[in-house]
């Protein structure tokens, strides 16, 4: 393998990126934030809070008033960003002040309605939204479980149709699939072994062995959860794939005692998963010693706006107890999902020689994150 990333590879991806990023991203974005926006005045309108303009409460005096389901704290932190973003509220010491108790806005009802009718294509990640609304105040006060709000009866399909038909989040792995395809053909000479971590329902999966099937010798399919390992094994069951394997991976834990070996894989992936481990550093140094010397890591994350916060993430995968926990709150003090550049950063933290951001600054229209590339 080439031990460059060349500019002429990195203006393909670039290329690639272009090709599959939505080109109504704001218009779309600006009808998650106003959902968004909604559903947060309505939460706070029903748990009886900011009722009159110059209101002030405390995390501690909303705790006592509304007998605070601990695991929502990281939620309610985020409704409450949202309304002092939108002027509802404002910081005031260590708590809030009502500035504005008659918002102009419609009901989650009425905005998701109109968002969907906007962008039907954009429909399940609205209608995951409005799971998200409906529970969110019985979830905040301890009536439900983050689990039943977002997966009811343990069902993913919602969330697969989410990654797999909006043309905003399939984009992570669609570029990832691309990616991979031109690094399989373009730089290694041989096929190779592929390590994919949190690969969950098999998207992005999916999209790599749709843009190329023929470069493995070995893929290793795997995830932190036994059971999404399974179900990856039904989906590609019969696909023909005789280089597929299956194995559970926790990226923060050590190599041996999970029975990897270090220097056995020429190009690892992940898309969407490594801001969910506990610690970004760890996952990335611990990915970092499964590859051979010139191997390839290729991450493919979300971004939250530039000095803000992403407000979807935070209303649907924010009520999921795991989002919130990490240990490295230094590296990531408001939210799990961090920058390019914070990303880079942590590339070269861990000793990766080489590491490339796409798009990153060579394209103006996209701005939500993409792929870093990082080489041994």
């Amino acid at each position: 393998m080439s031990s460059s990333l060349d500019a002429g590879l990195l203006g393909r991806l670039v290329e690639d990126a272009e090709a599959v990023w939505p080109d109504n991203f704001e218009d779309i974005e600006t009808m998650f934030n106003r959902c968004c926006f909604a559903i947060s005045w309505d939460a706070v309108k029903k748990l009886g809070l900011f009722s009159q303009k110059g209101d002030v409460e405390t995390l501690s005096s909303i705790r006592e008033k509304i007998a605070l389901f601990k695991d929502a704290e990281y939620v309610l932190k985020h409704v409450l960003r949202i309304l002092c973003d939108e002027q509802v509220l404002a910081e005031k010491d260590d708590g809030y002040i009502c500035i504005d108790n008659e918002p102009y806005i419609e009901t989650p009802a009425e905005s998701l309605v109109a968002a969907t009718r906007a962008f039907p294509e954009e429909g399940a990640p609205f209608q995951w939204l409005a799971r998200s609304g409906d529970g969110l105040v019985p979830f905040i006060q301890g009536k439900l479980f983050a689990e039943e709000v977002m997966f009811p009866g343990g069902s993913f399909k919602l969330v697969e149709e989410v990654y797999n038909t909006s043309n905003v989040y399939s984009f992570y792995s669609k570029l990832a699939g691309r990616a991979v395809k031109r690094f399989v053909e373009e730089h290694f000479s041989k096929p190779i072994t592929m390590f994919e971590i949190g690969a969950g329902t098999g998207n992005g999966t999916a999209n790599v062995l749709t843009q190329t099937s023929d470069k493995f010798e070995k893929y290793i399919f795997t995830d932190v959860g036994k059971a999404l390992v399974q179900m990856g094994q039904r989906r590609f069951k019969k696909s023909g794939y005789d280089f597929l394997e299956y194995r559970t991976f926790d990226a923060c834990k050590s190599l041996a005692e999970q029975d990897f070996s270090e220097s056995s894989v020429d190009l690892a992936l992940a898309v969407n998963v490594m801001h969910a481990t506990d610690d970004i550093l760890v996952g990335l140094e611990n990915t970092k010693k499964l590859l051979k010397n010139n191997g390839v890591l290729i991450l493919s994350e979300i971004a939250p706006p530039q000095g803000g916060i992403y407000r979807y993430m935070e209303l649907t995968f924010g009520l999921l107890p795991s989002y919130g926990v990490y240990t490295d709150r230094i590296l990531r003090p408001t939210a799990p999902i961090i920058r390019p550049a914070e990303w880079v950063s942590a590339f070269k933290k861990v000793g990766f020689r080489e590491v490339e951001i796409v798009p990153g600054d060579r394209s103006s229209s996209m701005d939500r994150g993409g792929i870093v590339i990082g080489i041994k």
